[in-house]
């Protein structure tokens, strides 16, 4: 934490005669099976809340499981599932549906749920971390299967998506294309954990967090650089 403190204040002293006029940005790499994202979701959003007129915010789809990793509901997985629910549980508050767990039929795989977050994405910008949300809560605290078309269109549904649109859109190759590329943009960012946020001045680029973080050390690390520019 010191070290991240220590880097944006040097980033403010290096760029203090440079600074571009162009807004902040933070990429938020996240995954909708991802329990960790489902726990920092409430805190992601008080900061977007917070910083919006001095920060862009973005999406980027993380890829926690997809391909080869792509792992069944066995036993062994879904007790070591049910461990780490346990814990997300006991640090971010946040309520888990444990019955999802006894389901053997379903698999472990971020790329249809990833894909149904690029479509609404696709259809409606602002609507990206909205569906994400919900995806994340259908799965974690409803029970609801991550990877069924039915559980997307219900959230489709919920944000007045046209689902005729959703569908067709959801289908089609070039969409998954674009999901298999936000993965490999989160690798080229550096990106190993989720979630993380990966912050830019406008000139310099890198990882602010990685994993779960509270408010106040995200919102102390935000504040400390704004102060340091000037801009708090």
């Amino acid at each position: 934490m010191e070290k991240i403190k220590e880097e944006l204040s040097l980033l403010s002293v290096s760029l203090e005669f440079k600074r571009p006029d162009t807004k902040h940005s933070i990429l938020y790499v996240a995954d909708p099976i991802c329990a960790w994202c489902y726990g920092f979701s409430p805190i992601f959003e008080k900061i977007r809340e917070k910083y919006s007129d001095k920060i862009e915010f973005t999406l980027v789809l993380g890829g926690l499981k997809y391909g080869p990793e792509v792992e069944n509901f066995t036993e062994d997985v879904t007790e070591k599932l049910k461990y780490l629910w346990k814990e997300v549980e006991r640090v971010s508050k946040r309520s888990f549906h444990y019955d999802i767990l006894k389901n053997r039929n379903l698999k472990y795989d971020s790329e249809p749920g990833s894909r149904a977050v690029i479509t609404a994405q696709r259809i409606n910008p602002s609507l990206s971390f909205a569906f994400l949300e919900k995806l994340l809560e259908s799965f974690h605290s409803k029970g609801k299967d991550p990877n069924s078309f039915e559980t997307y269109a219900e959230i489709a549904s919920e944000l007045s998506i046209p689902l005729d649109e959703f569908k067709e859109l959801y289908y089609r190759e070039e969409t998954l294309l674009e999901t298999r590329n936000d993965f490999n943009y989160g690798y080229i960012l550096g990106v190993t954990g989720f979630p993380c946020l990966v912050f830019s001045d406008g000139l310099d680029r890198g990882i602010l967090t990685k994993g779960y973080s509270s408010f106040e050390e995200v919102d102390a690390l935000l504040g400390d650089y704004f102060r340091s520019i000037g801009q708090y």
